[in-house]
């Protein structure tokens, strides 16, 4: 009889504060970010705050990582997302509608170092937007 230890999942619970030196972006970089994640599998709750000179854009979404579908909406963006497990990487994966144009936005998250980095991995692809972002996080 062959026995498998289940995998642990990491839990991406924390503050993360935008690491512009360590991060490889393809669109001009926020001034700041913050992503207040609280995850207690398989619920996970997020809170995203992009500052751009004197305008900070905060979105916030809950999630369960079984793939249930979720739909949002933030300004003049439609979501509908899902959040599932590949392996020890959780993959967020969106379309965006703003009026009649449709997107992707795909993103997986990672723990490096121990868990004191968090990482987001971002394909964007739209008609109007096609980007590849590394976003880099520090736990505060």
């Amino acid at each position: 009889m062959l026995y498998t230890c289940p995998m642990i999942k990491p839990d991406f619970s924390g503050t993360w504060r935008f690491n512009p030196s360590r991060s490889l972006l393809q669109i001009p970089p926020p001034d700041s970010t913050t992503f207040i994640i609280d995850h207690r599998e398989p619920h996970f709750r997020l809170k995203r705050t992009l500052v751009h000179g004197q305008t900070a854009d905060t979105f916030e979404i809950d999630l369960t990582t079984d793939g249930t579908p979720v739909r949002k909406r933030h300004g003049d963006l439609d979501f509908d997302g899902r959040l599932t497990w590949d392996a020890d990487t959780l993959v967020f994966e969106s379309f965006v509608t703003r009026g009649v144009e449709t997107g992707t936005n795909i993103v997986r998250y990672q723990l490096a170092d121990q868990g004191r980095t968090f990482i987001a991995l971002e394909e964007v692809r739209s008609p109007n937007y096609n980007h590849s972002n590394r976003w880099v996080f520090d736990r505060a």
